[in-house]
């Protein structure tokens, strides 16, 4: 990368690095959303999990299961449909929060069980996990990656799971 593109994406607020050599092989599976910063997507959610499956086509289907209210509260489905645009870049589309428009998240930290996502603008940041109660370690290195790309240490939010 040149030096000035790295010194722009320095400077400009709301602008997210992709994790060089991802790809969307990497967000397919289960995943426990342990980590949110405030959005319309997580408004009272408990418990919130994720699972990114393949499709017939190049795009990957999102489902997401928030507990509304409580861990034990009603599941309520937010499905979407992602589509890798870059390496480490997705667009995702709610289904049925069409009107919203496309998200675009950037694969901001990778590692074998955990994920950090972001977008930007700051409308929306996310840490999955494989594990429903991942390690500090995992969680404190997660948070300082969204604190590193511009979100506010203190909008950024747990999500407790279920055992």
């Amino acid at each position: 990368m040149h030096w000035w593109i790295a010194l722009l994406f320095c400077l400009m607020p709301g602008l997210a690095m992709a994790q060089e050599g991802f790809d969307q092989a990497g967000l397919l599976g289960d995943w426990f959303q342990v980590a949110e910063t405030p959005s319309i997507l997580n408004l009272d959610c408990h418990g919130t999990t994720v699972k990114i499956n393949t499709r017939e086509d190049s795009r990957l289907e999102m489902r997401m299961a928030c507990h509304k209210g409580a861990l034990d509260g009603p599941v309520v489905p937010i499905d979407g449909v992602v589509v890798e645009v870059g390496p480490g870049i997705f667009q995702l589309r709610l289904v049925r929060l069409s009107h919203l428009g496309d998200l675009q998240l950037y694969v901001l930290d990778a590692q074998e069980t955990m994920i950090v996502l972001g977008a930007p603008g700051y409308k929306v940041g996310w840490v999955w996990s494989r594990e429903a109660q991942p390690d500090e370690a995992s969680l404190a290195k997660a948070e300082a990656v969204l604190v590193a790309n511009g979100y506010m240490a203190g909008t950024i939010s747990w999500v407790e799971q279920a055992e």
